[in-house]
Order: structure tokens, then sequence, then C-alpha cells
């Protein structure tokens, strides 16, 4: 390959860097329409009932569609932007007349999502194509409401908008295609220029100069080829398109040759392993030591005043529970769950190291395949330590140890009893948890709530580790209104020590939630003189 074709290769790797720039623009474009969006929904709903005139006149002048329905879900308001959009007339669009204007392939999705929010009382969100009547397409929307509840939280109005976010659907697809057509044309000239190198490097000298330069471009190579080998891996997780090896192997002996790997290229830091449990794992080791090299590398990155980091490995609860630890400049907790974004990186460190933002994210996916999870423990200017846990069995196991079904359950994943001096239930959570986990606890709970006939309910995170955050959402959609309807009155919750489990507790739960009073504690005896003293 000649020089000027490798250039044309590197300045097309430059275009993608300025797609994703553009892309990073559109996204903070969203966010703001999203926060006046947002700002409309969560106004207070005595405030909108008593002004209803004044609120159509800000609907009215806001950059999105919005409307409002009765309690059973039927919509008796738009704005003057729906039927601009739309074409409609009022009496065309009232009730359930939006229907004809959703695509087909995303009606009957959305009327399932509507009618669930309508008969849970809880928050909605969807993305559908939604036509335009001045040409006939149609365009991608996110649509979200919100129900406001009276006093004894019973629902008596929905407010709601639709967001015309089709650029942004057109431009992520562009970007993926973008994405995959690019990385494949690059790497197979990288292949042909890395041979060329490795050549270059056999016939100079060591102590010249030339010798030194080819070497740095091989460095710089390198680097380039691991950013093309993360994008092609973005391009097939896009395209639902990964493929996964799942063998049997000693997960000890793996995670010591990633460690070696990384050590080999890295002289300024010492990577310490102080601890790695000898266990035989089914998964796909590549796609492992994969994970583990992200982490490593990135903590070496991202700690570039420190000398060591700190790898441990450990089994526990029957799952495989890996750390690294660095020593550098640390992540605010409001950032954490943004790194899982494909190329997000904090703050201002892209002016400050360079990569794409993708390893993470490949991270996560590849973990999440393998049934297990992935969290973030961080204290800016102190270092991060990232986790990620991989069930030995293949799935977590929860096991039922003794129950009268009547006032107590224990499980090796949470205890709970019937105190009847206090009338309340003492819930205990151990360990590591997950959607599966969660569901199984919170029906337990309700159940012995009901049968109980108690409104009171301490609920000890004290021993929560981990990352249980995609059972957050079904716990504020389902979980607690099915509480709530059951006759919970007061919800005092202690808080886990790890961050990733304290953000799915406030996802889970908004302080005051129709008949609901709930607070959050650290210390288990101020939590319970609170649940004492409350009615």
């Amino acid at each position: 390959m000649s020089l000027p074709e490798f250039n044309e290769q590197v300045a097309e790797l430059e275009k993608l860097r300025q797609e994703v720039a553009r892309l990073k623009e559109e996204k903070e474009r969203l966010a703001l329409e999203t926060a006046v969006h947002k700002a409309i929904l969560e106004t207070n709903a005595d405030t909108l009932l008593s002004g209803l005139e004044q609120f159509k006149l800000i609907a009215d002048n806001v950059p999105a569609q919005v409307w409002t329905a009765d309690a059973e879900g039927s919509v008796d308001y738009y704005n003057k932007r729906y039927f601009e959009y739309s074409g409609l007339t009022s009496e065309e669009s009232i009730g359930w007349g939006w229907q004809p204007m959703l695509h087909p392939d995303d009606l009957q999705r959305t009327i399932e999502n509507w009618t669930r929010s309508v008969k849970k009382g809880a928050p909605y969100e969807i993305q559908y194509r939604f036509k335009r009547a001045s040409d006939g397409a149609f365009r991608w929307h996110l649509g979200k409401a919100i129900p406001l509840k009276d006093s004894n939280g019973k629902v008596i109005k929905w407010f709601g908008t639709n967001m015309d976010i089709h650029e942004q659907k057109v431009a992520e697809k562009q970007k993926d295609e973008f994405l995959s057509i690019a990385s494949h044309e690059l790497k197979t000239p990288l292949t042909s220029v890395k041979a060329f190198l490795q050549l270059g490097q056999k016939m100079i000298a060591p102590d010249t100069k030339a010798y030194s330069f080819v070497s740095k471009a091989s460095s710089q190579l390198i680097r380039l080829e691991s950013l093309i080998s993360d994008l092609l891996d973005v391009s097939k997780i896009n395209a639902g398109k990964m493929v996964y090896n799942l063998e049997p192997f000693e997960f000890g002996a793996a995670l010591r040759e990633a460690v070696e790997s990384v050590q080999q290229a890295n002289e300024k830091h010492q990577i310490i392993i102080e601890h790695n449990d000898d266990v035989v794992y089914n998964g796909d080791r590549l796609r492992i030591e994969q994970v583990i090299n992200n982490f490593l590398v990135n903590a070496i990155k991202y700690s570039p005043d420190a000398d060591k980091i700190v790898v441990r490995s450990e089994v526990q609860q029957n799952n495989i529970v890996v750390s690294v630890q660095d020593f550098g400049i640390g992540i605010a907790a409001e950032n954490l769950t943004r790194l899982f974004d494909r190329y997000y990186r904090v703050d201002n460190t892209s002016m400050r190291f360079q990569g794409l933002g993708l390893g993470i994210f490949i991270s996560s996916e590849i973990i999440k395949r393998h049934n297990g999870s992935f969290w973030i423990e961080s204290e800016p200017g102190k270092g991060s330590t990232f986790f990620f846990l991989l069930p030995i069995s293949g799935k977590h196991e929860l096991i039922d140890l003794e129950t009268d079904n009547q006032t107590f359950y224990k499980g090796n994943f949470i205890e709970m009893k019937y105190v009847p001096e206090q009338q309340w239930l003492d819930v205990n959570w151990l360990g590591y948890q997950n959607l599966e986990s969660v569901q199984k606890g919170c029906m337990i709970m309700l159940d012995l709530l009901q049968k109980n006939n108690c409104s009171k309910v301490l609920n000890d995170n004290t021993h929560v580790v981990g990352n249980w955050s995609e059972a957050a959402d079904w716990g504020g959609e389902y979980w607690f209104p099915a509480m709530q309807d059951a006759g919970l009155k007061h919800f005092a919750w202690i808080y886990s020590l790890s961050t990733f489990s304290r953000m799915s507790a406030h996802k889970s739960i908004d302080i005051t939630m129709g008949k609901v009073t709930a607070q959050f504690f650290t210390e288990i005896e101020e939590a319970r003189r609170w649940l004492s003293e409350a009615d």
C-alpha cells in the first residue's frame, strides 16, 4: 500500500470521528428539548388543574406535541403543534382518534403499552412512527406521559408529550452503517501496512533513527487496530451478530494471561493480582479476556500519575466476581451510568485521553450475554474500581431455605419476617441481586404484607452489593403500585454502600407516591425510629 492510499484510509477514520462529534451535538440538542418536555410533565398537578387555560397557553408555544388524557386514557386535549403536524381536527383526534396516524407496524405495540400504563397508573414511554400530514411521511417520535394523582393515589389526569426524534434515529442508522463499512474497509489495508512495518523493522538496524521512526509508527498502528476492532464489535452488537463460543476454561489462568499481556506493554504501572480463585467457567474465553483487557487498559489510561493497578478475582455466592482498581482521576456519581453509552467519556477526558469511548459499552454487552452484571465504584480524585460478575452455573441461583408462608421467609438472597410488636415487615436483602432475585423477593414481600395486613416495611439494603438496575423500572412501575394497593403506607429504605445499588433504589421509588410515604436512610436505627413514629 502506498503512503497516499494509507493517508486516504486515515482520512476515512477522521470522517468517522467527525460523525461521532456531529452525533454528540444532535444528542445535546435533543437533551435540551427533553428538558422542556420534562418540565411540562413534572409540573405540579394542582397547579395545572387550577390554571388549565394558562397551561394550554404555554403548551401551544413549546416545540413539541402536548396532550392530556383522562384517568381512563382517553385523550381530551392536544396543543396547536399536534394539529399542525397531524392535519386532523379536534373532533377527529379526541379520545383514541390518534390511532390512524401511527405506522401499522407500531400500532398494536403502542396500544398495548398505553393500556398497560393506564391500568397500572405507571409512567408511559415509547418510540413510534407518526404520520406527518404535509407529505404523508412517517417520522419517529418519542412519546412520554405521567399520571397525576390525588392525595389518595388515584389517577385524575394524564399529561403527555410527543417529541420528533426522526433526525436522531436516521443519524443513528447512518452512523451504524458507516461504522460497519468504515471498519471493514480500514481493516484490510491496515493488515498490509502492519506487515510492511514488521518487515521494515527486520531490515533496519536497531540503533538507527529510521528504526525508531518505524517502531513509533508500529505502536500507533496498534492503537489504530484497537479502535477499528472496537468499531467492528459495535457494528456486530447493533446488528445482533456478535458471536459467542461457549466452552469450559480455567478462569484463573485466563485472568493471569490477560494481566501478563497488558503488563508487557506497560512498564510504568505494576499490575498486582491480589487474589485469583481457580474455577472452571463455561463461557467465551476470548470475549471475557477482552473485557479484562479493557478494564486494565482503562485503569492505566485514567491513572497517569499512579504506578499500580490492583486486580482481584473471587468466588462469592457461586459467582465469579472480578475487580480492577486504579488510583487515578475517578468518576463523579452522576456520570457513572452514562459510561455505558456508546462514545461517552466523562467531562473533558476526551481532551486528555485518546480513544472513541467504546470499550465500556462493548464490555457491558459481553457481560450481559453471559448473564452477568457490571458496576463501578468511584470517587473523583481517588480512583475507580470496575467490577463484573459471572454466575458459575450460568444463572443466578435463588434457594428457598425456610418459610411458614405466613410470617417469615428465608432464602440465600433475602430474609424477611413480620414483627407483630411493630406491625411491620422486617426485610433484609443479601448479597448480589438481579432482576430475577428482586422480582422474587418483592413478590414474597407483597404476599406477607397482605397476609399480615400491615402497612409498614423496613427495607434493609445494607448488605446489597453490585448492580440490580435492570429491576428498577419494574419496581417503580409495577411492584410499588401493587404494594400500595395492598395497604402499604410507610416504607423505610436503608441504603446499600454500593453506588449503583443506591442509584437503582432512587430510580425505583419517588419520595412520595400517592398514599405511600418512603424515606431513605443510612443508619438502620434511624429508619426504625422514623417507622415507629409514622402514623
